[in-house]
């Protein structure tokens, strides 16, 4: 009620009180009335404050406060996504006495503008939804009706169906209801009816949070992105080397579990190693692979480890079966474990590295069969790149060093090709985002991100 009786006075203020002012406090009105199609709606606290204080003062107060917003995110990463590292670049970081131009202010990235058509587009559905499907209205299996074309739009615009029959209610339109009934808890019959478009208008609801979270999450970016960039999709499972906006390799990826996530972060790719030796994290080291050790004695040494007294780096070498792993325990392991290179090898046959405070980072894998895993997430954190070979020779290539590159990958030793121009490399977590033809796809927050974040909006 409140927000009505905001907008009312806003409105009242508007027709009578703006028709005398200079055409600058209508633009202020227009600039703020614009907002909500970026995810951002005006506090009633401030429509009241516009409409009790008649100035453009005040008015131009609240929009370059809005402003900021808009430049880099309204709420504070820090609390509402702690992990967020990847430092943002503010354009608008002064009051000015002009009103700015959204444009000139937004987020300067093609991803951003689909997020924004997808979100008022639903914003349309939640208020045409009663109109276009009313009660008396019900659809059964077999059903011509020129609802059902439209219902074709709502569902794929909420990423809830493919491409489905034009105009006949089908078993595929009837498979999709009744897995939503199922989930409210309604009776799965699979028709269209008032219950059923009040469970489509919540998940609508829903969805309408969910991509103004990312708006925002979009905000906390840097304004523009440069090129070429490797781009680590979290919840997407995709890598993505982008080195124009017309030029993009794209690999399917597995990411942390949601016990060891993969980090948000931004760094540079530096170099690429050929036949890294993997240099097994102590929390790895003493859990998992002594657990493996105990299980299967011999299992360091058929899978090329070599041993380590102590974590120092002129820490000596010690044979392999000198140690009694079986009177170990995780609290009583001090030893360094290095996978040599060969296809036993967990990095596999290239990995990319990059400075970064949690030690990840992309590599290939010895278990290429994992990518047709239904669960991705399943690694200790680092990004495992499918087909990786294509995207360390795309980048030799785009940098001269092929030749470089063919003579280390005959070498069975460990070779590191440092780059000549260093390659930004994002690691984001999104849990809405446009597919290569632009239509938004939700994913499933794996990481359980998107809760504090959400229900703000």
């Amino acid at each position: 009620m409140r927000h009505i009786f905001a907008f009312m006075l806003i409105t009242i203020y508007s027709s009578l009180s703006l028709a005398h002012q200079e055409t600058s406090g209508k633009e202020l009105l227009q600039w703020l009335s614009n907002l909500p199609r970026h995810g951002i709606e005006v506090s009633a606290d401030h429509w009241l404050a516009i409409a009790e204080d008649q100035s453009e003062s005040t008015a131009l107060e609240i929009v370059q406060l809005y402003s900021k917003y808009l430049d880099r995110g309204r709420l504070d990463k820090r609390y509402f996504q702690p992990g967020w590292t990847i430092p943002s670049q503010p354009q608008y970081s002064s009051p000015h006495p002009e009103i700015p131009q959204i444009k000139d202010i937004q987020p300067n990235i093609p991803e951003y503008q689909y997020l924004i058509k997808a979100l008022n587009n639903l914003k349309l559905w939640n208020k045409s939804a009663y109109q276009i499907f009313p009660n008396e209205l019900v659809l059964f299996k077999g059903d011509i009706h020129p609802a059902v074309s439209l219902l074709n739009q709502w569902l794929m615009a909420l990423d809830l169906a493919e491409e489905l029959p034009n105009h006949i209610y089908s078993q595929e339109h009837k498979d999709v209801l009744t897995s939503i009934q199922l989930k409210y808890k309604l009776i799965p019959d699979g028709r269209l009816g008032p219950m059923t478009r009040q469970a489509l208008l919540s998940i609508t609801n829903q969805r309408i949070r969910i991509l103004k979270a990312n708006l925002e999450r979009i905000r906390w970016l840097p304004k523009r992105l440069p090129y070429p960039r490797v781009w680590v999709d979290i919840a997407g499972f995709t890598t993505s080397y982008q080195s124009s906006p017309q030029r993009a390799f794209h690999f399917k990826t597995i990411v942390g579990s949601p016990k060891k996530q993969t980090p948000v972060l931004k760094s540079d790719i530096e170099n690429i190693t050929v036949n890294p030796i993997w240099k097994v994290p102590h929390s790895i080291a003493s859990k998992s692979l002594l657990k493996e050790e105990k299980k299967q004695p011999g299992f360091f040494s058929r899978e090329g480890f070599k041993v380590y007294k102590n974590w120092n780096d002129n820490s000596p070498e010690i044979a392999v079966d000198s140690v009694n792993w079986q009177a170990l325990t995780q609290k009583s392991f001090t030893y360094r474990l290095e996978q040599q290179p060969g296809e036993l090898n967990r990095l596999g046959k290239f990995k990319l590295g990059f400075k970064n405070s949690h030690g990840v980072y992309l590599h290939d894998t010895d278990k290429p069969e994992l990518f047709d895993s239904a669960n991705l997430s399943l690694s200790s954190g680092c990004a495992r790149v499918n087909n990786i070979e294509t995207l360390v020779e795309t980048i030799a290539l785009d940098q001269g060093l092929m030749p470089e590159l063919n003579n280390y990958k005959k070498s069975n030793s460990p070779k590191k090709l440092n780059l000549n121009k260093h390659i930004p490399v994002y690691i984001v977590y999104f849990t809405a985002w446009p597919d290569k033809v632009g239509r938004v796809r939700f994913r499933d927050d794996i990481y359980q991100l998107d809760n504090a974040l959400v229900s703000w909006f």
